[in-house]
């Protein structure tokens, strides 16, 4: 199943490929807004924290968090960066394995 994106826009076979693998749980393809494409990935995030605040948002082996438990990690995250740098805009590096504590710390980060 394509998607129908028009005449003028043409895809690559590659994103094609995923297109056709990504499906609604209505059985079609559902497009994004071009204010959806747009958006920030933190800024996506928060639109779905308010949409869907007790649903699991994350979950990695026994571990798993709501999008609204994952915000609130992510904010922390990002207060205790943006205490650490200041005003300043630096790299920074932070080293976690994998599970749901990396997903927050990189959301924090995007956020901040």
């Amino acid at each position: 199943m394509s998607a129908d994106i028009g005449d003028t826009d043409r895809i690559p076979p590659s994103q094609q490929a995923i297109i056709d693998k990504c499906f609604h749980p209505s059985g079609s393809f559902i497009p994004f807004d071009r204010e959806a494409i747009e958006q920030s990935i933190s800024d996506r995030f928060e639109q779905m924290v308010r949409m869907y605040p007790h649903r699991l948002a994350v979950k990695a082996g026994h571990e798993e968090l709501s999008y609204d438990e994952l915000n609130r990690a992510s904010n922390r995250i990002a207060h205790a960066v943006l205490e650490q740098l200041g005003e300043g805009s630096e790299p920074i590096a932070l080293l976690f394995e994998r599970g749901v504590q990396a997903i927050a710390a990189i959301m924090g980060v995007l956020k901040a």
